[in-house]
């Protein structure tokens, strides 16, 4: 044996025995991360970062994965990435976790004798298939939205085998706007809405900042539309949404009426405003000319407000209209979609601001109607094999079509997925996918742009990626010897396309973009009077009516296997685990129900029972349901666009007489006159800011850690509490525990209502007090003001008497309660930060302000001989947000951007009237409001 290979086992020998004589468990702490150097020039300790992307939702936003110890530990968005650049949502910071998730399929499944599923071999699972595809009968492939280079290999693979491949399937298809562009521009697209370069907004239904499409896109250039300049917003809806609360005016309007309101936008522009693209004489004339007072009798929107909003509309310089949403789901969204259509050609969007040339990338995603066709050809017996890929139809198809009972009929149905959802119960062999983080691929979610997928780990389990199995296949049934991977089939193609020398760049970079078409956007006159001629009447929905919504955490339900995102409350009800109906005050009042009283809720079709929850600002008759949270039974479509209605009126809603325990984690929805979210344009930004303290001064020689957060970017959504989670190991408790308040978050987001149903959102955290009222009642000094101005918390010295939480005004404070458990694929992988350390039980924790990032920072200065830099440290909750609503920094540097903003005119800390001087500033709300109060004004001193 060689002298170095001896010591090698004499060190890890020794070091085995010191670690048992400890009583530390190996498994759970890693102290010595390689006894042998990887040959991958990985330095131990120091992270390694991956571009890839996030396939949550069909956004396809570019991510960078952050990899410790040959394991992902943290999303974050990739900077500079034309979708998202460098923000990511609640929803792709939770996807994290579907890595991990103990529940994922593990190895191939098949269905025996007695229902139930058994695992196989994949060469067993090739070979049922191989057999079957060469038997008779129709072969069908169908797929979740697809696109770069695995659609084009599902292309040559069903090509070759004789299979017929289906459009793909989303709950979202967005029909109804992509048949209107197809009548009015032949083009069957959604377009891209470029927000930033808009100075007018004006949203109908459309619920851009929770699931509409690209949510983060939007919501960052929202910011950035907001930063430019003076941005009004108008937003119309039936309900009460995240969107609708964050615009600058929000419209109630009657449900279905959204067709009154564009035509009476449509024929003031063409009455008031001389534009150089006049609609043809035929579409004018189809328009009807109805008066402020009729549309405002059919809308429910005052008549002044309508003409207040037609003046801004046709003054700005560049506006922007967006109908979607579930304007456009019920039996009229193809008129709403066709009149948006309309204006925007009209007033030249189509040039500026609605991009056809960046359009999505979605032309072989069908709609609801397309899954009816499949079940009658499932009905009628003749369908061999049936592949079913990243897709979940079955809770999301009307009962009428009989999906679930035809699927039984196809002679063998195979599903690829990486959890046994509905769908892939019901059939008979699953095959499981590698998640993406373990995968090579490609998308092109976008016209024109390409996001790299490329795998930060070797798969976990017994598991291959969707293209691999596709090539795999084809081998089968050519015989050839050669395996061809779909690493191999990728970069080909990649090769053919950009080149050899491309390929380096394209990988480091994580995406591609090409240079616009500028496609030409041609109205179909004919096609456009024809439509408006034939056009239904708008539809009149009765009360009580229900509306089912997309749900922000859940999208359509296929993140609800995440229990992060149970973990993390709903921002409008704050209700974290459950189901409910969302009812308004008045509804309450008169039904004379309490909150979580359990309702049975009947409409034709089906019955569900579920408590309420009021939700300030709904108008009376009128309840909301998350879209997943709906029986198929339920579910109807529009048949002429195909598009998934939401709208379900003739609702019966009765009493149980019981209630049901769901946890809602908020106190109260109202400020109670506190002053947390002061009125700047009443001046109440002069508060008492406290009288001379009764401790001592701190002294902070270099650094003083602040953060900022502008409650005027700030749109609620929750991505900061998702980021908080995982860059900190916040545990997961569970619903039994949120019921007791024993939630664990260490920032939460609080809504406040005003009576006129409009709300403020605020992210509350530790507020690192200056003079910390938890400090002093420490018996142990646990907590103390460190030299850098942090409210610290030594893990080791607290003996968990809660003296610090009882002490604390903000009630940030959290106590650890149990040892929980962090469930995982294997006790050798879990998910978890190795920078940070897995508190036990009995010990009180909170935000930190990510102090191991300031500490990796410091690191870096030292090396470089010099101090830390502004904009250096960015917390979890600031690098994730969409809108960069929060800056973190050094106070004590009066060049730092904390600095500057701490010291705004808008600037104003929480209960700072009780002397504690917290180290969280909050910028108020005053530069929208003010800018819509100088045009109103402007407008009056016009009519006067």
């Amino acid at each position: 044996m060689k002298r170095r290979d001896f010591l090698k086992l004499m060190g890890l020998a020794s070091s085995s025995t010191v670690l048992s004589a400890c009583g530390v468990d190996k498994k759970a702490e890693k102290l010595i991360p390689y006894l042998v150097p990887p040959e991958d020039d990985t330095i131990p300790g120091v992270p390694v970062y991956y571009n890839t992307t996030c396939t949550e939702c069909p956004a396809n936003c570019g991510i960078s994965v952050k990899v410790r110890e040959e394991l992902p530990v943290k999303l974050e968005g990739l900077s500079g990435h034309p979708i998202n650049d460098g923000s990511l949502c609640i929803r792709g910071q939770a996807s994290l976790t579907r890595l991990y998730h103990p529940d994922r399929i593990r190895s191939p499944l098949r269905r025996n004798t007695q229902g139930q599923f058994k695992p196989i071999s994949w060469s067993d699972a090739y070979d049922q298939m191989m057999q079957t595809l060469g038997q008779g009968g129709q072969h069908l492939y169908l797929a979740g939205r697809t696109t770069g280079t695995l659609s084009e290999l599902i292309d040559g693979f069903c090509d070759e085998r004789n299979i017929e491949r289906l459009p793909e399937f989303e709950s979202y298809s967005y029909a109804a706007i992509k048949e209107a562009n197809r009548l009015l521009f032949n083009q069957s697209v959604i377009p891209h809405y470029r927000i930033e370069d808009a100075d007018f907004m004006l949203t109908l239904g459309a619920d851009i900042l929770e699931t509409f499409v690209s949510p983060v896109s939007h919501a960052t250039q929202l910011a950035r539309a907001k930063k430019l300049g003076q941005f009004l917003w108008y937003h119309a809806e039936p309900h009460v949404s995240l969107t609708g609360l964050q615009a600058t005016e929000r419209l109630v309007i009657q449900p279905g009426s959204e067709t009154h309101l564009l035509r009476f936008l449509l024929r003031y522009l063409l009455e008031h405003v001389d534009y150089a693209r006049r609609l043809p004489d035929a579409v004018a004339r189809a328009i009807p000319n109805v008066s402020g007072e009729e549309v405002s009798a059919q809308t429910g929107i005052p008549s002044e407000e309508l003409n207040q909003l037609a003046r801004q509309f046709a003054e700005a310089e560049k506006p922007l209209l967006i109908a979607g949403g579930i304007s456009t789901g019920h039996t009229s969204g193809l008129e709403v979609a066709a009149l948006a259509g309309l204006i925007q050609w009209m007033m030249r969007m189509t040039d500026i601001v609605v991009d056809f040339s960046r359009a999505e990338n979605d032309a072989n995603v069908g709609t609801m109607l397309d899954m009816g066709e499949l079940s009658q050809r499932l009905q009628e017996g003749n369908v061999g094999v049936l592949f079913i890929s990243r897709a979940n139809p079955m809770p999301n198809v009307p009962a009428s079509y009989g999906f679930k009972e035809n699927l039984r009929k196809a002679r063998l149905r195979v599903g690829l997925s990486d959890f046994l959802d509905d769908t892939m119960q019901a059939c008979d062999i699953v095959l499981p996918l590698s998640h993406t983080l373990e995968s090579w691929g490609d998308t092109q979610s976008r016209k024109g742009l390409r996001t790299v997928i490329q795998p930060a780990l070797e798969p976990i389990f017994d598991t291959r990626t969707e293209g691999d199995i596709l090539l795999q296949l084809m081998q089968r049934r050519t015989g050839n010897t050669g395996v061809q991977t779909f690493r191999e089939y990728l970069f080909t193609r990649w090769r053919e396309k950009y080149g050899e020398d491309s390929i380096e760049s394209l990988l480091h970079k994580g995406y591609f973009e090409d240079s616009p078409s500028g496609e030409f956007v041609r109205l179909s006159g004919t096609a456009a009077a024809e439509l408006l001629t034939t056009a239904s009447d708008p539809v009149d929905f009765g009360k009580p009516l229900l509306i089912a919504i997309p749900s922000l955490r859940t999208f359509d339900g296929r993140s609800r296997v995440l229990p992060l995102l149970s973990e993390i409350p709903d921002p409008l009800t704050t209700i974290s685990y459950g189901d409910w109906v969302s009812v308004s005050e008045q509804d309450l009042r008169s039904n004379q129900w309490q909150d979580l009283d359990e309702i049975e809720l009947t409409i034709p079709g089906g019955s569900i029972r579920l408590p309420v929850k009021t939700q300030p600002g709904l108008p009376g008759g009128i309840s909301t349901i998350h879209w997943d949270m709906l029986k198929p039974l339920m579910l109807q479509v529009d048949p002429r666009t195909g598009e998934s209605i939401c709208y379900m009126d003739g609702v019966q809603m009765v009493s149980r007489g019981v209630s049901v325990p769901i946890p809602y984690l908020s106190g109260s929805s109202s400020q109670e006159g506190r002053g947390i979210i002061p009125d700047m344009e009443r001046g109440d930004e002069d508060h008492d800011r406290g009288g001379p303290g009764m401790y001592p001064e701190h002294e902070h020689t270099d650094y003083r850690w602040a953060m900022v957060i502008d409650l005027e970017s700030c749109i609620g959504c929750s991505a900061c509490v998702a980021a908080c989670y995982i860059e900190n190991n916040v545990a997961v408790v569970g619903p039994e525990e949120h019921l007791k308040g024993r939630e664990m978050s260490w920032i939460r987001m609080e809504p406040y209502y005003e009576e006129d149903g409009s709300a403020e959102f605020l992210p509350m955290m530790c507020q690192h007090c200056y003079n910390a009222p938890c400090e002093p009642v420490c018996p142990v000094y646990a907590t103390y003001h460190n030299p850098e101005g942090l409210n610290a918390q030594v893990y080791n010295r607290c003996v968990g008497t809660r003296y610090c939480a009882n002490n604390c005004p903000y009630k940030v404070r959290r106590f650890n309660w149990f040892k929980h458990e962090r469930p995982g694929p294997s006790d050798e992988i879990q998910m978890a930060n190795p920078d940070v350390s897995i508190r036990g039980k009995g010990i009180m924790e909170k935000c930190t302000f990510c102090i191991q990032r300031i500490r990796a920072a410091r690191d870096t200065a030292k090396d470089e001989s010099r101090k830390i830099q502004d904009g250096e440290v960015v917390p979890a909750c600031a690098q994730s947000c969409p809108t960069q609503a929060i800056t973190f920094g050094n106070i004590e540097d009066k060049r730092s951007r904390v600095y500057q903003l701490a010291h705004s005119f808008r600037a104003y800390r929480v209960f700072e009237h009780l002397g504690m001087e917290p180290g969280v500033y909050y910028l108020g709300k005053s530069e929208a409001r003010s800018q819509k109060s100088e045009v109103d004004r402007g407008h009056q001193e016009d009519s006067n």
